[in-house]
């Protein structure tokens, strides 16, 4: 089933994980209405975009986890943010129509288990930027127990909810208030030679604005930068079902021309893109799970 870069999946991830991804594909006739559906949201006039604009739409949505942490305690459930709620998602070219209504958690763990495996062993330390609720860093701190961790994120809530994640573990994951689209914060990131920069479904906020952050990650060196994301210029644009993906990709002003810049500057000789990988799941309405790696050279 699973679409993942040259790995091992049993040998790295939870079995549970595993157990958790039946699905269905979806009939004709739930195709021909998801369509409508989907062509109708095209032409929502109230969908929001991402920019500069969103920052208090993040501070209210992680409050509200953190709220939930402290009334609950410390898991990967509770850390789980809001937008994971779909039922049907895109695979392979296809719709399916998922079995339990985890099974967008589940296969995200597999995901993630594997890439941290297979390109951040070497590191000895991770900042994950743009890390939201903390739960990437929450899963991280159980697969690499002796790496040392930094959290990224523009909203405030965010370094509370690692604040509850260190008080609950007894990790010492550092927290930085960090704005991708200004890099206001990054004096305060460890990010040269020896640290793996990671973003999960976080770059996907910053639009076609990358250009300082591309600066700022090439100036400081890291080992290695792996990205978890919606990368427009991957998509085939002579397929509906694609177009479909990229016409919502673009109406949420989603990540743009990252993939193409890197590209440009892998042929100028200033990076090395190591992979580039199409999983080919994605939600309703588009794929946040195409993977980029890359170093600087």
């Amino acid at each position: 089933m699973l679409n993942l870069p040259d790995a091992d999946v049993e040998a790295v991830v939870d079995p549970e994980d595993l157990d958790g991804l039946d699905y269905r594909d979806l009939t004709a006739e739930e195709t021909a209405a998801l369509q409508d559906r989907i062509d109708e949201i095209l032409t929502d006039e109230t969908i929001s975009a991402a920019g500069h604009d969103a920052l208090p739409r993040w501070q209210k949505g992680w409050g509200e986890v953190l709220e939930g942490v402290r009334r609950d305690g410390v898991s990967m459930a509770t850390l789980t943010p809001q937008y994971f709620h779909h039922d049907t998602f895109r695979y392979r070219g296809r719709y399916i129509r998922a079995a339990t209504p985890d099974f967008e958690q589940h296969l995200y763990a597999v995901f993630k288990a594997v890439i941290f495996e297979k390109y951040l062993s070497d590191v000895s330390h991770i900042a994950e930027l743009g890390c939201g609720t903390g739960g990437n860093l929450f899963a991280l701190a159980h697969h690499f127990p002796d790496k040392r961790l930094t959290g990224c994120d523009w909203a405030e809530p965010s370094q509370a909810l690692i604040h509850e994640i260190n008080a609950s573990l007894g990790t010492h994951i550092a927290g930085v208030n960090l704005n991708l689209l200004t890099m206001e914060g990054w004096d305060l990131v460890e990010s040269g030679p020896g640290t793996g920069i990671l973003t999960l479904h976080a770059l996907e906020q910053i639009g076609a604005d990358h250009g300082l952050l591309l600066s700022a990650i090439r100036a400081a060196r890291p080992d290695i930068c792996v990205h978890l994301e919606p990368i427009a210029e991957l998509y085939d644009t002579s397929l509906k079902f694609d177009l479909n993906a990229l016409n919502y990709h673009n109406k949420r002003n989603y990540l743009s021309g990252f993939y193409d810049k890197l590209s440009e500057l892998e042929t100028e000789g200033r990076v090395e893109i190591i992979k580039a990988h199409r999983t080919g799941f994605g939600s309703t309405f588009q794929e946040a799970y195409s993977l980029i790696v890359w170093r600087v050279v």
